[in-house]
């Protein structure tokens, strides 16, 4: 399933329409359109973010052969989508970092 169809299948389950979710995410409805129809090349990380957040589906959820059930209820921790917004332009030690801390975290 590609992208296109997970946003549609998602935004129609929500009942939204295709001119809501552009509301929430701050784009046109012809964008929303685009993606849906696979119009699009490809979408931007923060794009597919922001539908995340709009859909109540983690990222993940738009990967290809990747689709985890939906969120109940998101909580949007200003400290985590900071952290994933800036993660992609630090260096390999940085991210090395962040990963041992996960890695120590998850084993208290």
């Amino acid at each position: 399933m590609n992208i296109g169809h997970k946003i549609k299948q998602r935004r129609k389950e929500l009942k939204l329409t295709q001119v809501e979710l552009a509301q929430k995410i701050k784009k046109s409805s012809q964008v929303v359109s685009n993606w849906e129809r696979g119009y699009t090349p490809g979408i931007t990380y923060e794009d597919l973010r922001n539908l995340s957040m709009a859909l109540s589906v983690p990222v993940e959820y738009f990967m290809p052969d990747n689709s985890p059930e939906p969120m109940e209820n998101p909580k949007t921790d200003k400290r985590l989508a900071r952290i994933i917004k800036e993660y992609p332009s630090l260096d390999e030690k940085t991210k090395d970092m962040i990963d041992a801390i996960i890695r120590i975290s998850l084993k208290k």
